[in-house]
């Protein structure tokens, strides 16, 4: 989307317009994913997932009542918004909260057709019934509200419009705002200044009036657009002037040609997949199963085009989806919206935060360790690393950056991306894994990874800042030693079980120890054949046993404890003769890899 400007009016709405089926037979939707419902399946009517659900937001209530030209394709199973000024065919049966959206889109197959869209999300309900601009004003509240149908209005069975909030921001790990801080400011669809500073510099930044008396600026300005804009940056078969490409958050978190795909996706009338995770304030679009972009609404921000509210302003929970019709000759269709809702319990939930471990020298990795969630059975987590520009206590935006704060440069035409530089702007994604090495370009800027948590669709992250990045050189050096081959055994006094009773059984037990040194791979230690103590002639009936512990290694050891035990079974009618028995054992240390 690329639009300034207004106009007045008064108070109406309209759905979507039915069109008779010219000879073309009923599409049917294909049975929703698992887990997902439909609020668009391409019916014309008869359920809450009929095109006749859908109503058109323009300008003024009466615009919005009579300018949406959208018809259903009953082949295709799509809306084709053919004329439609700009605007969106919003879906009020049912507020969207921490939901996947999942639908299809295409620019319509026809040689005039351009490739402008969007979809809208978290939009409060654009409806107000003044009768003036003043009027309508008079329905809103003043300052911030985040609920989902704030105005004096029937619509929101109002007398008078909701109370003003404000947004504390508590803070998180990264080149971000510093926190704790209160922002306060002007309703999102109303013109007014809030307490932050401008994308100039040069004092309070100020909403304009686009909103004052719009419907679907409303939506825009209180909700968020992902853009849809599957043109290349400069060239191809329908140039566009605007930079902003498919999967954007408009004005917030803007993806080039290269970063948004756009030139896979250049034949008219190919059906491409759009999936939107809202969960929580934290945004993931993803392009035909592929992540593109992800947004993190909490974090103060202003937009990088002027007159927009910031983030401060758009806190919504939870609302209304809307599909947007650009005007002129862009044609994109839409099929097969689906929704897939989670509660808090399905929601991952960070306990110990991420943290990043390493030098911060160029050249030497970086970890980013997980910490620890709750809530993620699924156990699917990711991480990506960023980089941005620092944000300076200086920096007059200090309190809410916009993306151009973070960054804001261009690269060389690439031709397959289009004829112009590509734009690239906000915290740039530089690494996906666990580890990341710095080098050259990191210096000076600020790093930090994103640790993603996904339970089913339900994806959130939590962040952690990197050190320091310092331009570093590392030379090696070897410092060496060499160990000869040893293999060590020191036994301790003799063991001796005392005076034997005749006559008597009993088990006797004796006792020494053993100290092991060994360099090799591994080393075992044995003893000799015991067999029978021995008194001259005379031999026990019953033979010596002895028990090693430990017995064997499997790596070298130094002053290894090793606990001997000889155990000696005297018989009732065991013969003893008078005198001293003994024997001699010989203990073995060895090893098969010296």
């Amino acid at each position: 989307m690329q639009r300034i400007g207004w106009t007045g009016g008064i108070v109406l709405f309209a759905a979507a317009v039915l069109m008779p089926a010219v000879a073309r037979a009923q599409y049917q939707a294909p049975p929703p994913d698992p887990g997902f419902n439909y609020i668009f399946d391409g019916s014309p009517t008869g359920s809450d997932a009929s095109f006749d659900k859908w109503v058109f937001a323009s300008g003024t209530a009466a615009q919005s009542a009579s300018q949406g030209q959208a018809t259903l394709d009953p082949a295709a199973g799509a809306f084709l918004v053919n004329g439609s000024p700009f605007g969106s065919y919003w879906y009020p049966v049912r507020p969207l909260g921490d939901v996947v959206i999942r639908l299809q889109y295409t620019v319509q197959d026809t040689p005039t057709s351009t490739r402008n869209g969007g979809v809208m999300i978290r939009t409060p309900d654009p409806r107000y019934t003044g009768a003036t601009t003043n009027d309508v004003l008079a329905q809103k509240p003043a300052g911030y509200s985040y609920e989902l149908c704030p105005g004096a209005t029937v619509f929101c069975g109002r007398t008078t419009p909701a109370g003003s909030a404000t947004y504390t921001w508590q803070g998180a790990d990264g080149p971000f705002p510093p926190a704790p801080f209160e922002y306060s400011g002007a309703y999102c669809a109303r013109n007014g200044t809030h307490n932050v500073t401008n994308l100039a510099g040069t004092g309070a930044l100020a909403t304009n009036s686009n909103a004052n008396n719009h419907q679907h600026w409303t939506q825009v300005y209180c909700g968020h657009e992902i853009q849809i804009n599957e043109s290349l940056n400069g060239g191809g078969d329908s140039p566009s002037t605007d930079p902003i490409k498919t999967g954007s958050v408009y004005g917030f978190r803007n993806l080039n040609s290269k970063q948004s795909g756009t030139y896979k996706r250049q034949t008219k009338g190919v059906w491409h997949t759009m999936e939107i995770r809202t969960i929580g304030q934290q945004y993931t679009v993803l392009i035909d199963g592929e992540i593109i972009n992800q947004f993190d609404n909490s974090i103060p921000k202003i937009a990088s085009r002027n007159g927009d509210p910031p983030t401060m302003a758009r806190q919504n929970p939870r609302g209304y989806i809307g599909l947007q019709t650009h005007g002129g000759n862009d044609r994109i269709s839409y099929r097969q919206i689906e929704v897939k809702d989670f509660t808090s319990g399905d929601i991952p939930v960070n306990t110990v935060a991420p943290k990043v471990v390493g030098t911060g020298f160029t050249g030497k990795p970086l970890t980013c360790t997980r910490g620890t969630w709750t809530n993620n059975p699924a156990g699917g987590y990711w991480v990506t690393w960023y980089r941005s520009n620092k944000i300076l206590p200086s920096n007059p935006r200090l309190r809410a950056p916009s993306q151009l704060d973070y960054a804001n440069f261009t690269t060389p035409v690439e031709p397959e991306m289009g004829n112009q530089p590509l734009p690239w702007m906000d915290s740039q994604i530089i690494g996906q894994g666990d580890t990341y090495t710095p080098g050259a370009d990191d210096v000076g800027k600020a790093l930090y990874c994103a640790v993603n948590a996904d339970n089913g669709g339900a994806t959130v992250w939590k962040t952690a800042s990197a050190p320091e990045i310092l331009s570093a050189v590392h030379a090696d050096t070897n410092v060496s030693a060499s160990v000869p081959a040893q293999l060590a055994l020191t036994l301790g006094p003799a063991a001796s079980f005392g005076a034997f009773t005749p006559g008597v059984a009993f088990d006797y037990t004796a006792a020494t120890a053993a100290n092991v040194v060994s360099t090799a791979g591994d080393a075992m230690l044995s003893v000799s054949d015991p067999g029978h103590l021995m008194n001259g002639a005379f031999a026990l009936p019953e033979a010596l046993r002895v028990e090693i512990a430990p017995a064997a290694w499997t790596g070298p050891v130094s002053n290894a404890a090793v606990a001997i035990t000889f155990r000696q079974h005297i018989g009732a009618t065991d013969a003893l003769r008078t005198g001293p028995y003994s024997k001699t054992l010989t203990f073995t240390l060895s090893t098969t890899t010296p």
